[in-house]
């Protein structure tokens, strides 16, 4: 069968558990969910799979008390479980991003300032010594004037431990001038500089 719009009951277990993963996603915050739209794939009779698409706001308060904006929401897209015989959706996969973005062009602030954030955290990784950060692909994308969300690729260089293929998703609050969620993934390609000195024991 295709595709159906979901029920109400289906919607609002949809919304709890996308209220919990996506205030996890940004560090425990209090968020507000809206789902633009939810459809429903059959699987068996008990097992459905409902995707769509919504928004996000950051921060309580303002979606109750009439004063959010269009630019104080975040589209993101969802994926998720439903159990028909408990009747609630299990932990949705959540990729950020969606109608109402558009391309701006990068910062060359902010991009420096989230190389020099991601090189310091991966310092802290045991033996990894100084490292440096340097993106060769970058994307930014806007949500009204408040938030950028960056997708960008690079390489990510410990020196005598060897480099690695880097790529980061982060999300930038221009109101409040803070980091809202700054997410890195490594590749496992680390190369070594056959040049440099190798470490006796």
């Amino acid at each position: 069968m295709a595709p159906q719009p979901a029920g109400d009951d289906v919607r609002n277990a949809v919304a709890a558990v996308l209220v919990g993963a996506l205030g996890a996603e940004f560090g425990n915050a209090m968020v507000d969910v809206r789902l633009d739209s939810a459809q429903v794939a059959v699987e068996s009779a008990r097992d459905h799979v409902v995707s769509g698409s919504g928004r996000v706001r950051i921060g309580a308060g303002a979606a109750s008390d009439g004063m959010a904006t269009d630019g104080d929401w975040l589209a993101f897209q969802y994926r998720t479980r439903y159990d028909t015989l408990f009747a609630s959706a299990g932990w949705p996969d959540v990729q950020l991003g969606g109608d109402g973005e558009r391309e701006v062009p990068n910062d060359a602030l902010l991009i420096s300032e989230l190389e020099d954030r991601l090189a310091t955290e991966l310092e802290q990784l045991p033996g990894a010594g100084r490292v440096y950060l340097q993106f060769d692909a970058i994307n930014s994308v806007e949500t009204g004037a408040r938030f950028v969300r960056i997708d960008a690729t690079g390489v990510a260089d410990f020196g005598t431990g060897g480099n690695t293929s880097a790529h980061v998703e982060a999300v930038y609050d221009r109101r409040d001038a803070t980091w809202l969620r700054v997410r890195q993934e490594l590749g496992a390609n680390i190369s070594v500089d056959p040049t440099a000195p190798v470490a006796s024991y």
